[in-house]
Formats: structure tokens, C-alpha cells, sequence
């Protein structure tokens, strides 16, 4: 596998310090951004959003979608309120139904936009259409659901009227010799057929040292690396893996965390759009790289927003809802594990990444509101231009310090509906789809 060079920070220096200016160019608004070129790739340098708050899309308040929940308004047994939980993956289909995958239930659920179950597609099982597990759902429209299936078993291909297109079986002896070290979980399903799964880069692996109590370090490195059909890979670099604070305090046996993250400071990608990119992002800089599917940089998106501070009040709120989200879900933190941790000065300018179904690139970041947690979206368009900036959800709760990390909850994003899950304080899960107005 070759690595990107492009994706070292002094390849990064070079490029910027080579390129040729372009005059800024003008938006809706009279702001601009910049555009440099070197060697193919592209530079865009956003100094502020082609639309001011007030003048870019607005959510709904209230969501018009909601599955599940504590409530039962229908009272019957298989009523969504008895069927969303242990959700990984979500859809909403071009005729307005929404896919719901629950690992746990093992069921691909498809609901009306009433909330009404039209269809249950698949079972627990070993069988042909069946479900070990699954991980993951990935809908290619307009016609077909995919379910990745337990550690990456298998891709059960179903249409969206139920039927069981086809399965492809994963060889894992050919994943290994291809990828060595690589994760059972796959990061990321791609349109093609083919998935990108993260393995712990071999030398840098070598470099990593053990943390020392009463320090903060970024876990250990990993490598994103495509496989295809024929188990060919391309690798798209290596990343720093997300910060830790390693408490001063000898940890009692019996919890089981011995270090905890700080501000979900991480490495994120997201794939998509036409033609298909993958976008990555470490977290602490204000910079999203851009690639083709064959692992070309093709652009590099920045900002030259000032960082956003983190205020002892923020701060303190983080703490807190850290120790509420583990009694939350069962793992509860013990005493004074922050006891020592120095505050940070800025948030990371980016928290999380995710492309939509038109291809734009929503990026989760941190507000003013000093809750502690990314509570809204800047969204970029297909060839980097900062469009404009949305809260999603409103009001965000306590459950969605879920959305602070890679693996746990998913969204689903077109141009009319945000969807993503929401939990309550007793862990109770249901799926919110707020409507999206977008400005003509």
C-alpha cells in the first residue's frame, strides 16, 4: 500500500507556500473565499459563509418524523415505539419511507413518514437474507438497501420491496494478507461495493509510548484504507487517533475506562457526492482534505475563522454531562477522574463529518452556547465553499454526546430531511427527522 505524502503536514506547508493566488471571489453577500492551485490540487480558503445567519437554510424546530420513543400511541406489539432500539443505520428512501437497521433486534424496519410499519425485511440468523448482527446500512438508490452483516461477514443486497437481491460472503483470510491488523468494523461502505476499514499503522505504532498520569495524549494512530472487490487496496494516509485525558488517580479494577476523551478532539471521514470523494479531516486544524476514489488529493477546504474558546463555564459543563452520559449508559466515571485536567483554550474547528445526499459536506463544530458538546453544522458545497452555517438538532440533549464520536449514532441527511436519533435520560432511543428550508 502507498501512502499520501500529502497527507504529512510539511507536504501541506509546501503545497500552500507553492501556490499561485487567485483573487478572492465574490459571494451571494459580497464575501469571498480564495482559490490556489499547485500541482492538481486545489486550495480553497473560506474567510466567511456565502450566506449570513438569518439568509441560509433554516430546520424545523420540531421534528415532523418521529419513530419510537416511551410513547405507544399505536398499541400494538411491532408499532415503532417497540422496534427502534440498538439503531445503526438509517435512510430515508425517495418515496418518503425511512429505513431503520436495530443491531440488536437484527431487522432492517421500513416505516411510512406517519410513523406506520410497512415492511420488515430480514431475521436473525445464519441464513440466506439473515443477520448475525448488522453493523451497517447503506441505501443506493432508488431501489436497493445494503446490510453489512458482523464483522464484516457479508453485504446483503435487498431491493426495497423486500426481496433478497444478492449476498456477498467478505473473505476475511484475503482482508487480512491485503490489510494486516485491520478492524473487524467497518468504518465506511462506499457505493461501489467496495468499504474502508482503519488498521493501526504498523511505524507509527512503533513510536507510540504509553501516557503518563495527568497528561492528555492522542490515541493511537490509524490508517484508512480502501478494499475493492478483488481485495485491492488504496490507502488514504494515516491519522491521529482521538485525544485522551489519562487521570492522576490509580483506577479502582472494577471500572473499566482508565483514560477518558477530551472535547471528542479525533481524526473524522465521510465519503460521498458525484463523483465520489472522501473527505478527512484530524480535527485540530481548520482544514478538510478532499480525495478521489483512488486516493488522489484533490482539494484542501480551510478557514481562516478565528478558534472558538472554551470557557470555564463550557468546561464545567463537559465535566458534568461526562458523568451523566456514563451512569447514562450503565459505565459510570469514577469520582474526580477530571480532577487535574487542564481546560482547554479553543475547541477543535471540526467534530464530526458528514455528506449528504446531494453531495454537500455538513461538518460538525462547537457554538457560543457554552454547552460543551458540537451543537451545528457548517455545510460546504461539492468544490469547498463554505455555504453557510445551521443548528441540527435543536436544542441539543444529553443523548447526543452519542454524535460526538465515529461509531454510535447514526444520521441521514438529503435536501428536505435531517434524521438522526435521539435518547432520552433512561437510554429510551427514537428517530427525529426535522424539515430542511432551504433559501431560493
Amino acid at each position: 500500500m502507498n501512502k499520501p505524502t500529502a497527507l504529512s503536514t510539511n507536504l501541506t506547508i509546501a503545497i500552500t507556500a507553492a501556490v499561485c493566488d487567485r483573487p478572492a471571489v465574490p459571494g451571494a453577500n459580497g464575501t469571498g473565499y480564495t482559490v490556489h492551485d499547485s500541482a492538481g490540487v486545489e486550495i480553497v480558503v473560506n474567510h466567511t459563509p456565502e450566506d449570513l445567519a438569518g439568509q441560509f437554510w433554516t430546520v424545523d424546530p420540531e421534528p415532523e418524523i418521529v419513530l419510537g420513543g416511551d410513547e405507544n400511541p399505536g398499541g400494538v406489539a411491532n408499532d415503532s415505539a417497540q422496534l427502534i432500539w440498538d439503531v445503526v443505520g438509517i435512510a430515508r428512501l425517495t418515496d418518503g419511507r425511512v429505513a431503520v437497521l436495530s443491531g440488536e433486534g437484527r431487522q432492517l424496519l421500513l416505516f411510512e413518514a406517519s410513523g406506520k410499519l410497512s415492511r420488515v425485511i430480514g431475521r436473525p440468523g445464519e441464513g440466506p437474507g439473515e443477520f448475525i448482527r448488522p453493523e451497517r446500512l447503506q441505501y443506493l438508490p432508488p431501489d436497493t438497501l445494503v446490510v453489512w452483516d458482523y464483522h464484516i461477514s457479508s453485504a446483503i443486497h435487498f431491493g426495497t420491496d423486500g426481496s433478497l437481491l444478492r449476498e456477498r460472503t467478505i473473505d476475511h483470510v484475503a482482508l487480512r494478507e491485503r490489510v494486516p491488523g485491520a478492524s473487524e468494523f467497518v468504518r465506511m461502505t462506499l457505493p461501489d461495493g467496495s468499504f474502508i476499514v482503519a488498521t493501526a499503522d504498523r511505524e507509527a505504532a512503533r513510536e507510540h509510548r504509553e501516557p503518563t498520569p495527568g497528561s492528555t495524549y492522542r490515541y493511537m494512530p490509524e490508517e484508512y484504507v480502501r478494499v475493492d472487490h478483488e481485495y485491492g487496496t488504496q490507502s488514504f494516509g494515516t491519522w491521529e487517533g482521538m485525544e485522551m485525558w489519562v487521570p492522576k488517580m490509580d483506577i479502582d479494577p472494577g471500572f473499566a475506562v482508565p483514560f477518558v476523551p477530551t472535547f471528542a478532539l479525533d481524526s473524522h471521514i465521510a465519503a460521498g457526492g458525484d463523483p465520489l470523494s472522501i473527505y478527512i479531516s484530524e480535527g485540530d486544524r481548520n482544514e478538510i482534505l478532499q480525495f478521489s476514489l483512488d486516493g488522489t488529493l484533490v482539494r484542501i477546504i480551510r478557514r481562516t475563522t478565528d478558534p472558538l474558546a472554551v470557557t470555564d463555564r463550557s468546561h464545567g459543563a463537559w465535566m458534568n454531562d461526562m458523568y451523566a452520559f456514563g451512569e447514562m449508559i450503565g459505565e459510570p466515571l469514577p469520582p474526580g477522574v477530571f480532577d487535574g485536567m487542564p481546560r482547554k483554550e479553543s475547541y477543535p474547528p471540526v467534530g464530526g463529518l458528514v455528506v449528504d445526499a446531494e453531495g454537500y459536506l455538513w461538518v460538525r463544530e462547537w457554538s457560543e452556547s457554552e454547552t460543551g458538546w458540537p451543537d451545528r453544522w457548517s455545510v460546504f458545497s461539492p468544490w469547498g465553499r463554505w455555504l453557510g452555517v445551521l443548528a441540527v438538532p435543536p436544542e441539543p440533549a444529553l443523548s447526543d454526546l452519542f454524535m460526538c464520536y465515529k461509531f454510535f449514532v447514526p444520521c441521514w441527511v438529503d435536501r428536505d430531511m435531517f434524521l438522526t436519533i435521539r435518547r432520552d435520560e433512561y437510554g429510551v432511543e427514537r428517530m427525529e427527522g426535522y424539515r430542511i428550508r432551504r433559501a431560493e
